[in-house]
């Protein structure tokens, strides 16, 4: 096959996807309805919902057209279909394609990202960025989305999904029957271990019910809480990621 035939084929494969995710939907549904139960326990603000993926689609010379159609194809598996914006960027052995939708509520940042190898076919990453601000379960449905677009396209990614919240007074509890706790409960998760440095407490944990993990001191890990109380305001600051939290904290 020929190296335009193969990016013909690549984009047809792209633009089929949206047939496919209705296939396998129901694959994680119980995650995302124990995820929205578990953050009723959250009596206040959800304020920002953020899902992230990276993956390594192939190695092969792909023209900027064949990026921007492939990146095209990939908005419209998120529901993404006009106003959307390109532009480029690049640097030291590496050139991107971007395209950003700036919606009411979200912000999405969809890349394709060439590395240069040296006498070898640049390499080609997909890189997505989901900024939203909204119900919990608008914040899940775009993480199984991501998800399903990336596993349906044959690309190993990582996917991950951080919620930013606040409650009133200090919910710091680490006991059991607290905040961290009740959360871990709802998502049938177990905890892995607990640190405290500098006011600020971290609980990671593993549920079944999610199949990514990452390996903590030889453990099982893809749940993160993390909690910070701020005296002046009397607020608790509070993020949750799966499989882990991102953002600086």
């Amino acid at each position: 096959m020929t190296r335009k035939a193969k990016i013909s084929f690549l984009i047809v494969v792209w633009s089929i996807v949206v047939v496919q995710m209705h296939v396998n939907y129901q694959q994680h549904i119980q995650l995302q309805q124990s995820t929205v139960t578990a953050f009723s326990v959250v009596k206040d603000e959800v304020t920002k919902e953020t899902v992230q993926g990276y993956g390594k689609f192939g190695d092969m010379e792909l023209s900027a057209a064949s990026r921007k159609k492939m990146l095209e194809n990939l908005a419209q598996k998120l529901g993404i279909t006009d106003g959307y914006t390109y532009s480029g960027a690049n640097g030291d052995g590496y050139e991107k394609v971007i395209l950003t939708k700036k919606g009411k509520r979200a912000t999405t940042v969809l890349q394709i990202i060439s590395m240069e190898q040296e006498q070898k076919d640049p390499e080609q990453y997909i890189a997505v960025s989901i900024v939203s601000e909204g119900k919990v379960e608008q914040g899940v449905s775009l993480y199984q989305k991501v998800k399903r677009v990336y596993e349906e396209i044959g690309v190993e990614a990582q996917v991950s999904l951080e919620i930013e919240a606040t409650q009133e007074g200090n919910q710091i509890d680490l006991e059991k029957g607290g905040l961290p706790d009740q959360i871990f409960r709802f998502v049938h998760a177990k905890k892995v271990d607990v640190i405290k440095e500098n006011d600020i407490y971290t609980v990671y944990g593993y549920t079944r019910l999610e199949d990514r993990y990452l390996m903590l001191n030889k453990q099982k890990v893809n749940i993160q809480i993390v909690m910070r109380y701020d005296k002046t305001k009397d607020q608790t600051y509070l993020k949750v990621g799966v499989p882990i939290v991102n953002s600086s904290y």
